[in-house]
């Protein structure tokens, strides 16, 4: 293999190696956006859950107060 044969494989290495490291950052970011909803809904979630657990709490153990 010459000096220009060697070049030219390592420079197709490098742009497959930036190519693969391109789709796995996308892959990345596109996971955390999805995530990032699911957390949102599970956080509207649990927030009617507090609510609900709040009003059984103050029907259950309603206390007089003057």
């Amino acid at each position: 293999m010459t000096t220009a044969q060697g070049w030219t494989l390592l420079s197709i290495l490098a742009v497959f190696a930036s190519m693969i490291v391109t789709l796995v950052l996308a892959q990345i970011r596109g996971l955390r956006g999805y995530m990032g909803v699911r957390f949102d809904a599970v956080d509207a979630r649990l927030d009617h859950l507090d609510r609900d657990v709040q009003a059984v709490v103050n029907r259950v153990f309603r206390r007089d107060e003057p």
